[in-house]
């Protein structure tokens, strides 16, 4: 269509992969961004349900979107057109017949159809991480939803007249509030930029992690409004992130004070590099205890032994190196930290662990296709490994409990608290 500019910055990346010929970038792009549908005024105000907008080409109903209102003014001229923001992974949870197409943009230099199954399969990787959070949502779980706040990265606008610091712990900083229809303030959180710029459009952010956020709310009177104007939409009191730091601040300390325990009682190996850290050589499995053999029942899991003055550097740093015995997992309520250090013969001169341990943590996941199949079969290997996207961190007990503190998220180089 002679004369179509885009408009937005989603719109130039868009043009821009049609150009380069560069269908992944333009999927990639198409599914950050937000979906305008055309429907009644009544609907767009939400007072009356959404009838999806479709028209007929080539005998196949197809459900019109655009991707700016310039590019509804475009695409549908001389009308005006209210319409409903949604995110196309929301588009594709609600979409209501296998046998319909979507249309994008239609008529536009960056349109494009969509199947079903393609609209599912390009939403799948949004719809899974958001699965939570959804969840818990629909649930009216407080505590669930607190749990994804925990795991989630947060993105929250600031106030484009405010101060230029983007630090949450200056006074200055420009926090973005709204006042409700009782006057309350609430501060739009959002959980990832595209959710942010479905209710908002373009504009600043900054993107913090939830132990940022709670450490410097700026007013517990204040009500955290998340993902305002999307279907993920949930409001929590200020109150609630008292919470939400209680959780985080305790499973800091208990950390901070076992590492400090572990680093004044080994003092010398302080300095060593995690990638370095030597260990005797595991006992033949012929010497194991009948009661240390692994549970038959139990899934395939590899599992590594960390030192403890590493821990922080995981949790705080977002470190994802290890190194050490790899070994099968031998399932539930089989291990302590003597149990598991006498199997696999960590202890010793030297050893960074030690009998009177309380707790040792542990990395575990499971197998992926390029792990080798010897792997958790038979003895257990020294290996130096990049550690899996999904990986869980484990506090095993003295006392026989096995506590899951947070997984990795390879994506944002982040152990997200459990």
């Amino acid at each position: 269509m002679t004369g179509w500019q885009p408009t937005t910055a989603a719109e130039r990346a868009l043009l821009a992969a049609v150009e380069a010929d560069d269908r992944e970038g333009f999927l990639t792009e198409l599914a950050a961004g937000p979906l305008l549908l055309p429907v009644s005024p009544e609907a767009a105000a939400g007072q009356a349900p959404m009838a999806w907008p479709t028209a007929h080409h080539e005998g196949v109903t197809h459900v019109l979107a655009y991707t700016s209102p310039a590019a509804i003014a475009a695409g549908v001229p001389g009308r005006s057109v209210s319409y409903r923001v949604m995110g196309l992974v929301d588009v594709a949870v609600e979409w209501p017949d296998d046998e319909w197409m979507l249309a994008v943009d239609a008529g536009l230099p960056i349109a494009i159809r969509l199947t079903a199954d393609e609209l599912r399969a390009l939403a799948a990787p949004v719809e899974e991480a958001e699965r939570p959070l959804r969840e818990a949502i629909v649930r009216q779980d407080s505590n669930a939803l607190m749990a994804a706040l925990l795991r989630a990265e947060l993105v929250l606008p600031v106030d484009p007249e405010g101060a230029e610091t983007r630090d949450l712990s200056d006074p200055d900083f420009p926090w973005w509030v709204v006042p409700d229809e009782q006057g309350r303030a609430n501060l739009p959180v959002f959980t990832s930029e595209a959710r942010l710029r479905q209710a908002l459009g373009e504009r600043d952010l900054v993107v913090v992690n939830s132990l940022q956020l709670t450490d410097h709310w700026p007013d517990l009177s204040w009500q955290l409004l998340l993902n305002p104007e999307t279907p993920l939409m949930a409001a929590l009191p200020g109150e609630a992130l008292l919470t939400l730091r209680d959780w985080l601040g305790e499973l800091r300390q208990v950390i901070n004070d076992a590492a400090e325990q572990e680093r004044l009682r080994r003092d010398a190996n302080r300095f060593a590099d995690p990638s370095s850290v030597g260990v005797p050589v595991p006992r033949p499995a012929a010497d194991l205890a009948a009661d240390d053999e692994p549970d038959p029942t139990a899934p395939l899991l590899l599992q590594l032994a960390i030192p403890h003055r590493y821990l922080t550097s995981y949790l705080d740093d977002g470190y994802d190196r290890a190194a050490g015995l790899v070994h099968a997992w031998h399932g539930p309520g089989r291990d302590t930290p003597i149990r598991l250090y006498r199997r696999l013969g960590l202890l010793g001169e030297g050893s960074p662990f030690d009998e009177s341990d309380e707790w040792v943590a542990v990395l575990r996941w499971p197998p992926g296709e390029e792990t080798p199949e010897e792997w958790g079969r038979g003895q257990p290997r020294m290996e130096s490994i990049v550690v899996p996207d999904g990986t869980e961190l484990h506090c095993l007990h003295a006392d026989g409990r096995d506590e899951l503190l947070a997984r990795f998220d390879a994506a944002g180089r982040r152990w997200s608290p459990a």
